[in-house]
């Protein structure tokens, strides 16, 4: 109990490392969701697939993909069924932690192919992906 106690700081942050390292990189390959970067998305962003976009209002407001979907994380599991069974499905953030989870959430619903936009749109923006501002 003794080692609990003087530890406790070091072993919430040991906790709240594992949270973050599981939801980010352990549970998506768990299950099956790949990563993809900007450089292998601009080879792959002419086949047919769905771009979704889990990011706020505010955040899809100030520029977001041409060709996305916009459907929150707060609002994915209610709207899973706009997002087609037949093609990849590609989910992009901010940084790509939140897309982690979406991705994820989405493989576990029975996606079969679903990719992970790693970096977010700040990635997407600095490999000069197309940009488009307002609704």
């Amino acid at each position: 109990m003794d080692f609990i106690q003087q530890n406790i700081i070091s072993i919430l942050i040991a906790a709240l490392v594992l949270w973050m390292l599981w939801r980010r990189v352990i549970a998506p390959v768990l299950s099956g969701v790949k990563r993809i970067s900007a450089v292998e998305y601009m080879n792959f962003r002419n086949e047919a697939h769905t771009l979704v976009d889990v990011r706020t209002n505010g955040e899809w407001n100030s520029g977001h993909a041409p060709k996305a979907l916009h459907i929150p994380l707060s609002e994915l599991d209610q709207r899973q069924g706009e997002i087609a069974r037949n093609k990849p499905v590609v989910v992009v953030c901010a940084s790509g932690n939140r897309s982690a989870v979406a991705a994820t959430s989405l493989a576990r619903s029975g996606h079969e192919s679903v990719y992970n936009f790693s970096g977010g749109m700040g990635s997407w923006k600095s490999a000069g992906l197309p940009v488009k501002s307002g609704s």
